[in-house]
């Protein structure tokens, strides 16, 4: 009698038990690298600072001495308020570490693998979007983004759920919240929103003043709340004069137009961007003849999202995440793309004796088998637990002493003690802080990596007043003689 009813339930429910299996596999098989794969690196441990701070001083900023933070905390919000507030507020209740930062991670992922199945459900059926979450939660670069504290997946949530508003509600100022909060998120990858939706807007010719004043109208909010977390004077002429000049060129080094150029030559080689182009191509041709109004509106975005994205790629130093998100995009989409392009052949399977119906599913399945063989052989995640031993041994032996460390933020964000001093560098934005052995006061234990050269300055005072203590790792630790 059980059994009967267990198996009318899993018949009667199938798609939300294997959405559930999925969850489950994704969540148990992350845990085992969760710290360590991807290494924390520097972007993500600008994010942890800055929860740290918002937590303690109320300020989304980079600490770079006790109580002192940087002039220009409008450049560091790479990923913005709604990741990192939210963070703060995990880590009061559950603790400050990185573990914390990643567990809140996989929150942020299970959520949204769930919006990639409702939405996809309401636009191309239950079947199709499980084999979109399947599509998309065995691609490595899922992984590799989402477990570290950046913004493109939450801001991918938001960005789905504006879409279901949009074409599912015809919602347009509540579409325009969500995606004003993607766009805050991660501004580097979401602010193609806006002139995306212009463009579509424009293609669609009627209403087109009040579709876009509600979608202005609705990112409004998420604006107001990024200047008054962020900004301290936000009628400062000069604070958005540097956010501007940041954006023009976020690399500092280098020409845009060599980027360009060395970006074109390397694409033919990028494996990523072949796989990507192939299905951006299906996507193109299958939406020239889509007739399901509201699956041509998304193929639409999709589109010209994509050239958008691939254009910023190519200004940068050869970074493809800042394709990720159109990525994610053409796999979400990919099942229906596959089944509508199929059945329009589906005379030329016949004779091939092949079901028009499965075979966008088997296709679908093979590809989920290809990435996920990848994600777990070839796929090029950097695996390090250097910082995490480092601070271990550092919190051990100097719990209430101060630290200086020298362009090792992914170490500093794990120390324990209030007497950090750091400096940091980073592409595209001012020194932050000051070298801790140029410093009037000098703090009783200096950390740098071995590959970081230190000026002749420095070098001096090291010499002078430091013995060396312990190497770990790529670290050296110095103390106070």
């Amino acid at each position: 009698m059980n059994n009967s009813i267990y198996q009318n339930f899993i018949k009667e429910h199938w798609p939300r038990v294997v959405l559930g299996a999925i969850l489950l596999i994704f969540l148990t098989g992350s845990w085992a690298t969760l710290t360590t794969k991807p290494r924390l690196w520097i972007d993500e441990a600008k994010s942890i600072e800055l929860a740290r701070s918002f937590l303690g001083f109320g300020k989304l900023n980079v600490q770079i001495a006790p109580g002192e933070f940087t002039d220009f905390p409008e450049l560091l919000q790479s990923t913005g308020y709604p990741v990192t507030v939210p963070l703060a507020i995990f880590f009061k209740i559950f603790g400050y570490g990185l573990v914390q930062a990643r567990i809140y991670m996989l929150i942020w992922m299970a959520i949204a693998l769930m919006a990639i199945f409702v939405v996809g459900r309401s636009l191309f059926g239950e079947k199709l979007s499980l084999l979109s979450v399947g599509l998309i939660v065995t691609f490595a670069s899922f992984h590799d983004s989402g477990r570290t504290v950046v913004g493109e997946i939450p801001g991918f949530i938001f960005l789905l759920i504006g879409f279901y508003l949009w074409l599912n509600k015809n919602s347009y100022f509540w579409s325009g919240v969500l995606w004003g909060l993607a766009i805050v998120t991660k501004p580097s990858v979401f602010t193609w929103i806006l002139p995306v939706m212009l463009v579509i807007f424009l293609l669609e010719k009627s209403g087109f003043f009040k579709k876009l004043m509600l979608v202005g109208l609705g990112a409004l909010p998420a604006a107001a709340g990024w200047v008054l977390l962020v900004l301290e004077q936000p009628f400062s002429k000069s604070a958005w004069v540097g956010i501007l000049n940041f954006y023009q060129n976020p690399y500092s080094a280098g020409s845009l137009m060599e980027n360009v150029a060395q970006n074109l030559l390397n694409a033919p080689l990028s494996t990523t961007l072949i796989y990507f182009g192939i299905l951006f191509i299906l996507l193109w041709r299958v939406r020239t003849k889509e007739e399901n109004i509201k699956l041509k509106s998304l193929y639409s975005f999709i589109i010209i999202y994509g050239i958008f994205a691939f254009i910023y790629y190519l200004r940068s130093p050869g970074w493809l995440r800042y394709i990720l998100i159109a990525e994610l995009l053409i796999l979400f989409v990919l099942p229906a793309v596959l089944s509508s392009l199929l059945i329009r052949v589906k005379l030329f399977i016949a004779k091939l004796k092949l079901n028009p119906r499965r075979l966008p599913v088997g296709l679908a399945l093979a590809l989920i088998v290809i990435q996920l063989t990848h994600l777990f052989t070839g796929a090029q995640i950097f695996y390090s637990d250097s910082e995490i031993k480092a601070s271990r041994f550092l919190n051990e032996e100097f719990l209430n002493q101060s630290i200086g460390t020298i362009n090792s933020l992914a170490l500093s964000v794990l120390l324990k003690t209030d007497q950090r001093f750091q400096i940091v560098d980073m592409a595209g934005i001012p020194t932050m802080g000051t070298s801790p052995l140029l410093a009037d006061s000098l703090p009783e234990v200096i950390v740098f990596s071995a590959s970081e050269g230190l000026s002749s300055p420095e070098q001096l005072i090291l010499d002078k007043h430091y013995s060396p203590y312990s190497n770990l790792g790529s670290y050296s630790i110095f103390v106070l003689n």
